[in-house]
């Protein structure tokens, strides 16, 4: 992905391995919260505790995979600073909202 050059090539890359490395956490957060929801039963035998356990396993490693691919991200696309007029720009909108 580093053939992109262009800053408008560049913002779309990044923002196209923010969206996967969104979807990575999400992943992470569904498998986490599905092995709590087993605690939460009430009846925990060894089998569900097991499940338990690789559920969150799995959910750890999702969350390490967002971690390092977050961390890779920001080394090949690095965010592009803001202009700043740009800036400027930005902050007269947002006292104008307030």
């Amino acid at each position: 992905m580093k053939e992109c050059s262009t800053p408008a090539q560049i913002k779309a890359c990044r923002a196209l391995a923010l969206e996967r490395n969104r979807q990575l956490f999400e992943e992470a957060q569904t498998l986490n919260r599905a092995a709590h929801e087993l605690l939460e039963t009430g009846q925990l035998d060894v089998e569900q505790f097991e499940q338990y356990r690789t559920l969150r396993r799995k959910a750890d490693v999702k969350f390490a995979d967002s971690i390092e691919h977050l961390c890779v991200l920001n080394e090949d696309f690095p965010p592009i600073p803001m202009s700043v007029q740009n800036s400027q720009g930005l902050r007269r909108q947002l006292e104008t909202t307030e």
